[in-house]
């Protein structure tokens, strides 16, 4: 018997990561493509959020990451 399909909590994610050599924050798609660069961290999580409402406007589902001080993400904004 074929195992079933494993299912995501979503279809796409954006991931707010701190940029220490550059001093900044790099917002980054689920390939690892970085989108763009903030000064603060407020700023790069507005533009993931935006960035993610246009991409769930299309009808998919989307969360955006936070990286924490420790390496682990946390969950800032979801489309769910």
């Amino acid at each position: 018997m074929a195992k079933p399909a494993i299912k995501t909590c979503s279809d796409h994610a954006f991931h707010v990561d701190r940029n220490e050599v550059q001093d900044r924050w790099d917002v980054a798609d689920q390939e690892g493509k970085v989108i763009g660069h903030c000064h603060t961290q407020g700023e790069a999580i507005d533009l993931a959020i935006r960035e993610a409402q246009h991409t769930h406007s299309r009808g998919d589902d989307v969360v955006v990451c936070v990286e924490q001080d420790d390496g682990h993400y946390s969950l800032a904004w979801s489309s769910h």
